[in-house]
């Protein structure tokens, strides 16, 4: 599948690989309202696999290593503090996705998120936030801004674009696969990410 995926990179600017999958780690936090989770399995599985096939173009998988419950407090983030409560429960050298019932924009308070790349205030964390009204791609997107590329593109099909394209599935442009690179040669060589050993959730 892998490979089928490589078909029209070269026009987009895309690298196509010649070396393995680089696998990261993640570890998923669910929000539990009275022992339910707010998201399910397949919830989880389906947008894994979408942000698995989205970036495998570029030598880039993900690995869901860990599960564990939120308590039902964190379930409806509405302030920055809500959101930076969440660093508590991070762990090292992972990428920590936490699933909550809603968030809130924070700048514009009339609006509700459907995902975010938040860095904590006062702490040396970051992470990704996902609503239960995130599609599957928001997790991908996140994990776009999560990986060098905090801005958004104003161009039709990209994975950070809020407007989809005719090209499937999202890409990223030549510029953002720099970023990209030097972002991933950082939380590496830091220590902030290790490599997954376990093969991509498909």
């Amino acid at each position: 599948m892998l490979w089928g995926l490589l078909a029209g990179c070269a026009s987009r600017g895309e690298a196509q690989p010649s070396a393995a999958l680089r696998l990261l780690p993640i570890a998923a936090h669910v929000v539990e309202v009275n022992g339910t989770p707010v998201a399910s399995e397949a919830f989880l599985q389906e947008r894994l696999a979408r942000a698995n096939a989205i970036f495998a173009p570029y030598r880039v998988g993900f690995v869901l290593e860990r599960r564990s419950p939120l308590p039902a407090a964190h379930a409806r983030l509405e302030s920055r503090a809500d959101r930076d409560a969440l660093a508590a429960y991070t762990g090292k050298h992972v990428i920590d996705w936490f699933v909550v019932e809603s968030l809130r924009d924070v700048d514009e308070p009339e609006r509700m998120r459907r995902g975010v790349h938040w860095h904590a205030r006062g702490k040396r964390a970051h992470y990704v936030i996902l609503s239960t009204l995130g599609g599957p791609d928001v997790l991908a997107h996140e994990l776009g801004h999560y990986l060098g590329n905090p801005e958004h593109s104003q161009t039709p099909g990209n994975l950070m674009c809020y407007e989809r394209g005719q090209i499937e599935p999202p890409f990223l442009d030549a510029p953002q696969i720099a970023r990209m690179e030097r972002a991933l040669r950082g939380y590496f060589s830091r220590g902030e990410l290790r490599r997954a050993e376990q093969r991509a959730t498909p």
